[in-house]
């Protein structure tokens, strides 16, 4: 008899097994279909796709990542769900008690003291902010986190979680967009690409929200015509949070190495584009890049070269 919360085609994997479990355990309308691998499953985590089956005519495409808190290192406290709920899109975390970088001998006091990933608050804050944040999300606030309050494997030194999280429809990884359009881009398809994610990371900035991670597969491309952003960001568990100590002071975000790869990556698949003076993004990395601010490189004189764009 086919089980009807794993529509695997291969074996299944211990950690499969164990949120099969819980799902039936819990009545969850769960369906996981296939285990994503390599560089889309992200480095902390189990991820998998599949659906929510809401009733026999509704289906919503889910991923479903499992993860511990032995292997996460970014938290927050518990509470700020709480405020969250209460206070939806503008909520704000109280850097006073959030110290969020907690130590991995601290585990014990992680669980006693209700601490969270701080990826967990990103997606519910996304959830809340659809029209002010470029970031994937939950499906809804009561069906998207578990093990929060139980553990999957009731045991305190290692807890574990899933979470399940929309998938992006219509979207596509930079990874895979630059594999399928291996040295086609034009010059306005790379200033329209890099312009949209230095202008989503100031949107994120908006929100009192730093990625730190955005390599190719973290960032989607999105192809919906009523989407209010062309692009879309995943994967937030090394997230910082931005804290002003007065309501006046500017924060500027400094320019990444993983960021600027990910940009010359579009740059490699652009032969046209070398025939034109070269911004930073086309360069090999240098130490003295860290001294950018993606507030000053969103005026590049590069982005208004030859034919314009619009957004």
């Amino acid at each position: 008899m086919e089980d009807i919360n794993c529509l695997f085609n291969s074996s299944i994997d211990e950690i499969t097994n164990k949120i099969i479990n819980y799902v039936k355990k819990n009545d969850i309308p769960l369906v996981i279909t296939d285990k994503i691998t390599g560089n889309e499953a992200g480095s902390m985590s189990s991820t998998y796709n599949g659906y929510l089956k809401l009733n026999n005519e509704s289906e919503i495409s889910v991923i479903i990542k499992y993860s511990s808190f032995k292997s996460n290192w970014n938290y927050i406290h518990g509470d700020e769900l709480s405020f969250l709920n209460e206070n939806n899109c503008y909520s704000k975390i109280n850097p006073k008690k959030n110290e969020y970088f907690i130590d991995k001998d601290e585990r014990k006091r992680i669980v006693e003291e209700n601490w969270i990933p701080s990826e967990l608050y990103v997606l519910y804050k996304s959830y809340f902010c659809q029209d002010l944040m470029p970031t994937s999300t939950i499906v809804s606030p009561n069906i998207s986190y578990y093990s929060f309050y139980q553990s999957i494997e009731q045991n305190e030194t290692e807890q574990t979680y899933f979470l399940i999280i929309k998938t992006l429809d219509n979207g596509i990884s930079l990874k895979q967009y630059l594999e399928e359009n291996s040295s086609h881009l034009t010059l306005p398809i790379v200033q329209n690409l890099i312009y949209s994610i230095l202008f989503a990371i100031l949107q994120l900035k908006q929100m009192s929200i730093i990625h730190l991670d955005l390599n190719l597969g973290n960032i989607f491309l999105m192809n919906n015509e009523n989407d209010q952003f062309p692009i879309r960001f995943i994967d937030f568990s090394i997230v910082k949070f931005i804290y002003k100590e007065q309501k006046d002071e500017e924060i500027f975000i400094n320019y990444s190495e993983n960021l600027h790869e990910s940009f010359r990556s579009i740059f490699l698949n652009c032969s046209s584009c070398y025939s034109y003076q070269l911004p930073i993004f086309a360069q090999q990395y240098q130490s003295s890049f860290q001294s950018y601010f993606i507030e000053q490189l969103i005026y590049e004189p590069f982005f208004y070269m030859q034919e314009k764009f619009h957004f």
